[in-house]
């Protein structure tokens, strides 16, 4: 019975090639304030806040060394293990208040 518990308790790790929490959590930092910057634009074409958020998306890329399908797959993993994702958007959460008392919203 001890076993089963134990077995049950234990968090499953992610697959090698996985980012780790921290760095998904620096990542999704950055596109939040990108997303955030392209709204306070109010450009009145969605076209155009799509070209500047890619631009952005690929600066964030090449800051963390990341590709898009590193991230994507990353992604893709931490939203279906909902307890890792919780905790990660609690650093983002974390990093974007401290970011904003710095006045650092820089990508």
């Amino acid at each position: 019975m001890a076993i089963v518990f134990a077995a049950c308790s234990k968090e499953e790790k992610p697959p090698e090639g996985t980012l780790s929490e921290e760095k998904m959590a620096d990542i999704l930092t950055d596109i939040h304030i990108a997303e955030s910057r392209v709204t306070r634009l109010q450009l009145k074409s969605l076209d155009s806040s799509i070209l500047i958020f890619d631009q952005l998306k690929k600066q964030i890329w090449q800051k963390n060394k990341v590709d898009t399908v590193l991230y994507r797959s990353s992604y893709d993993y931490y939203m279906t293990h909902p307890e890792y994702m919780t905790r990660i958007y609690e650093q983002v959460a974390k990093k974007i208040e401290l970011r904003e008392k710095k006045k650092d919203i820089k990508l």
